[in-house]
């Protein structure tokens, strides 16, 4: 993904007659204002961010610049919500570690995201999990990998609009539309059955969902899209198979 930072300067009025000349930036002022991220808001503790060239982890603080090649990650209940320049956004839970990659790519190694375009805005974007990846233009996207040990598949589901999904190595795809969710188990290839899956949520089960995800809600700063949300009813009609939990 493709991801920015905005900077800011200030300014000084000097008392002399004479004319004073401004400090230069340095080159980590530099750095950060180029930076195609940063971290908007933390919600609990330790977020802790991988820097380029970095030996160790380093403390994220609201505010702070990321750049391609970094890894976010997140601990326990902790949560974090990141914004690039060009419109994308999204929020990690606990447990999870992520990658800024080039050409809009984000690569989610462990734990939960939700992920989201600015309405009114196209980013041609992509999700990176270990089992599958998903493709987002303009819509918002929800992704859990679970813990290791687990057989649960990597759960991919739309909040609103339709996301694609495709196999590792493989260029057909599969569409989720609004209020629809499915799992995807590692080493999985075949396609039909994982249409099969697909499961729509039910009006009660979308409402519920809607009350009680700490990434849809839990933050400061309202998702921008949850206008968007909260006025969809998806279709009555259900999938057979049950809800993933």
């Amino acid at each position: 993904m493709v991801l920015v930072l905005t900077g800011c300067l200030a300014s000084c009025t000097s008392l002399s007659s004479s004319p004073t000349v401004s400090p230069s930036p340095t080159s980590s002022q530099n750095a950060a204002a180029d930076a195609p991220a940063k971290i908007t808001e933390i919600q609990q503790q330790p977020v802790l961010v991988r820097q380029l060239r970095a030996k160790q982890e380093v403390p994220a603080t609201a505010g702070m610049a990321l750049q391609v090649g970094e890894v976010i990650r997140t601990q326990g209940k902790a949560r974090a919500q990141i914004d690039l320049k060009n419109g994308l956004a999204f929020r990690i839970g606990g447990d999870s570690v992520l990658t800024l990659q080039p050409s809009n790519q984000l690569n989610l190694q462990s734990g939960e995201m939700i992920t989201w375009v600015q309405p009114g805005q196209k980013v041609p974007t992509e999700i990176v999990t270990p089992t599958a990846i998903a493709g987002i233009r303009g819509t918002t996207v929800f992704v859990k990998i679970p813990p290791k040990g687990s057989k649960e598949g990597t759960l991919f589901f739309a909040w609103e609009g339709t996301v694609s999904v495709h196999l590792p190595n493989q260029k057909e795809e599969i569409f989720l539309k609004t209020g629809e969710e499915v799992r995807i188990r590692p080493g999985e290839r075949n396609l039909q059955k994982i249409r099969q899956r697909i499961y729509r949520l039910k009006p009660a089960e979308w409402k519920a969902k809607i009350r009680q995800d700490k990434l849809l809600h839990g933050f400061n700063h309202r998702l921008p899209t949850l206008d968007i949300i909260e006025k969809i009813a998806p279709g009555k009609s259900a999938s057979k198979h049950p809800p993933v939990p």
